[in-house]
């Protein structure tokens, strides 16, 4: 550091700083040679983060990468994986990564090339070296183009460096220090606000990149493609039901021919039941009747659950997965009426399907709410007089909004004044250009996709958050879904497309991996994890 900092004054005074640097990449050289043969020297330097600054780990085209930062990559990766774990986990889901033991002694759900099974610790290096080689590309490009940092950008950076600051001080650290123990040796204020910015910039340009490509579809190509395979963008209302086949096992003794009759006749009598409820329908109602019957049939307490599905999102490939190519066909057949119904036997069940609404284009729809929420941390269980309550505001809310002018204006303040969501009470509630694919829960987006809605309709519509005063603000019937799917798609096949030629193997961010640089980095991080993981067990 001293000869650095005397390299450095000597610079402004003489024109032979070639000649010092190379003095100081000597005397690294050195320190580096002793610190790999003697222990003791090897723990001191390596704490302070001189070998981790010094190397090059990666090279990605004319920049190189150093072990400091590429340990940022690292822990990036590992942390990224440890929080979606963690989250999964508490769903009941497992991703096959346990946070409890090192990265280098488990086995991923990932296989190389040869489908050997990767540790999370190869994966971690693999996906270190694309994210890396993806900040520095799309960061020159984006500073090539001219990008800066605003002035909102540069408030956020400092923001979240302030936001480390504090959990540093929490913790009984300095800043560089808590970097230090997150990122790992040689990452520091200046690295941590330089990799922000890059970050930044290279987020930019490619979100611009992004949607300059997908504004660059011809509509004609669009169209084109929605011509030649519209069923796979439209959509249908329909009822359907399964009923399933059982599958027997052989008794003891039993011969094949034996099993085989049985089969057939446990089929056909769920054959026989399908078909007695088919004859029965007439209507969408009668299909309900009829279904929720035939499930209450010998139950002591029948219940009115509408075992049916009926949603305005079933698409070709939706109702293929729930059912049968078969049936799916059928329904989304141009021919089809509302009022068809047909009885359909797949592999696994027998299908009775009813037509509400034949093959048709889907837009979105711009909505307004006003939520009411329930009086309870416990949305699964809430009580009758907790709905209540939340019904009677709701009420006295629209009562009051009715006795004024009605308009959309009027409805936007109330919602800003009186709204339980958080998220749209600065917009007045407003949710823009929603479509049936964006998963609001269904009571809202039946309500607001229901083929009678008209702007200016308002009602108070009940879901598991509470109750919602629906204001429709319109009908966007230039916005069609096939459109919007397409153009994303074509769009993001044209972004891979580009990222491909940026980013392959002989081009300007071609990646040179120092295997030496990066295993020292992943071996401290995993030993560090161990060290961790016997410290807390102890």
């Amino acid at each position: 550091a001293r000869l650095a900092k005397e390299a450095e004054k000597k610079a402004k005074k003489s024109p032979q700083l070639s000649k010092t640097k190379k003095v100081v990449g000597k005397v690294i050289a050195i320190v580096l040679a002793v610190a790999i043969v003697g222990g003791i020297a090897w723990k001191l330097v390596d704490s302070l983060g001189i070998i981790e600054r010094a190397v090059t780990a990666v090279t990605i085209g004319d920049d190189k990468v150093t072990a400091a930062q590429f340990n940022y990559y690292y822990t990036a990766q590992y942390q990224q994986m440890a929080y979606y774990a963690d989250m999964y986990a508490q769903q009941g889901m497992n991703m096959g990564f346990d946070s409890k033991v090192a990265p280098d002694e488990q086995e991923s759900t990932q296989k190389d090339e040869d489908g050997n099974p990767l540790t999370w610790d190869e994966v971690f290096k693999d996906s270190a070296v694309n994210y890396a080689q993806f900040v520095y590309a799309y960061y020159n490009e984006a500073v090539k183009a001219g990008y800066t940092l605003s002035d909102d950008e540069k408030a956020e950076i400092n923001e979240t460096v302030e936001n480390y600051r504090d959990e540093a001080v929490k913790n009984n650290y300095s800043l560089n220090a808590y970097l230090r123990e997150n990122f790992g040796g040689g990452f520091n204020e200046k690295a941590f606000r330089k990799q922000l910015e890059m970050e930044t910039l290279a987020q930019n340009y490619s979100e611009d990149k992004a949607t300059e490509l997908e504004t660059s579809i011809a509509d004609a190509d669009i169209k084109a493609e929605y011509d030649a395979n519209r069923k796979d963008y439209d959509y249908a209302d329909v009822r359907y039901f399964a009923f399933t086949f059982t599958t027997l096992t052989q008794n003891e003794g039993e011969t094949k021919e034996a099993l085989d009759e049985r089969q057939k006749a446990a089929n056909a009598k769920v054959e026989a039941e399908a078909k007695a409820i088919y004859d029965k329908l007439t209507d969408e109602a009668s299909f309900k009747a009829a279904i929720t019957a035939y499930k209450n049939e010998g139950k002591e307490n029948p219940t009115e659950t509408d075992y049916t599905v009926l949603s305005k999102i079933a698409t070709y490939n939706s109702l293929t997965a729930a059912t049968s190519k078969e049936t799916a066909d059928w329904a989304f057949d141009a021919a089809r009426k509302a009022g068809d119904k047909n009885m359909i036997k797949g592999e696994k069940a027998v299908y009775i399907i009813y037509s509400i609404k034949p093959i048709y284009a889907m837009n979105s729809v711009d909505v307004r709410h006003c939520l009411v929420q329930f009086d309870t941390e416990d949305t699964k269980n809430v009580t009758a007089a907790q709905k209540e309550a939340a019904k009677k505001e709701a009420t006295a809310l629209l009562d009051e909004w009715l006795a004024g002018d009605k308009t959309e204006e009027s409805f936007a303040a109330m919602v800003k004044e009186k709204t339980d969501d958080t998220a749209s009470a600065e917009t007045g509630g407003l949710y823009e250009g929603i479509r049936t694919t964006d998963n609001y829960v269904a009571p809202f987006e039946d309500w607001s996709f229901d083929d009678a809605r008209k702007a200016g309709d308002y009602d108070i519509v009940e879901t598991e958050y509470g109750y919602h005063i629906m204001y429709f603000v319109s009908d966007n019937t230039d916005d069609l879904d096939w459109k919007a799917s397409i153009k994303s798609t074509k769009g993001a096949a044209a972004l891979e497309e580009y990222e491909t030629e940026l980013l392959k193997d002989d081009g300007t961010y071609a990646i040179e991996e120092h295997d030496t640089w990066i295993d020292m980095v992943s071996k401290n991080f995993c030993d560090k994890i161990r060290t961790n993981l016997a410290y807390a067990a102890a």
